[in-house]
């Protein structure tokens, strides 16, 4: 089990709220798969299963890329802090 806090930074654009809905629409369906999303005002915390939480970092990091936008992604990982489901 780990957490991962995230923040996602769409740059040069005026529309970022779309781009960070739909990076984190991108990432809803791995709830199937035991992913906890709790999306805050600044930033949004994963948390579950190794391979679920890194599965789910790739997919929003792609799909905010692949929209043809320039983002920051800042991610902090823990096997220990948040990881109380």
């Amino acid at each position: 089990m780990i957490s991962c806090q995230i923040a996602l930074y769409p740059l040069a654009t005026k529309d970022f709220e779309s781009v960070i809905i739909k990076a984190l629409d991108s990432i809803s369906s791995l709830k199937s798969e035991g992913l906890s999303i709790e999306v805050g005002s600044m930033s949004t915390v994963l948390k579950g299963k190794d391979e679920v939480v890194w599965k789910a970092v790739r997919t929003l990091f792609d799909q905010a890329s692949h929209q043809g936008q320039q983002i920051v992604l800042n991610a902090s990982f823990s096997n220990e802090c948040g990881c109380d489901l």
